[in-house]
């Protein structure tokens, strides 16, 4: 099956945060972007063989479902930078 996965840069503690949406907890960290991706896919593999052997019914992706970034305002009292 195919899902999307989002890849985000760790400034914290460097390297990236990948995450599968269309799967329920599915998210893991890796030191590159291709790290992260394959952590995220096996991951993501695991989730659905417990899902499976538990009789769930496996998530799809709805047709047609695409990333945007958006732009969200926040409030100056927030304190967060712009």
């Amino acid at each position: 099956m195919r899902y999307t996965a989002v890849v985000i840069p760790d400034k914290e503690d460097g390297g990236f945060f990948a995450y599968v949406p269309a799967i329920l907890n599915c998210f893991t960290h890796g030191e590159t972007r291709d790290d992260a991706l394959t952590m995220a896919q096996d991951a993501a593999a695991a989730l659905l063989v417990s899902m499976a052997k538990h009789g769930e019914e496996l998530p799809v992706e709805a047709p047609g479902a695409t990333v945007h970034a958006i732009e969200v305002p926040v409030p100056a009292a927030a304190g967060v930078p712009a």
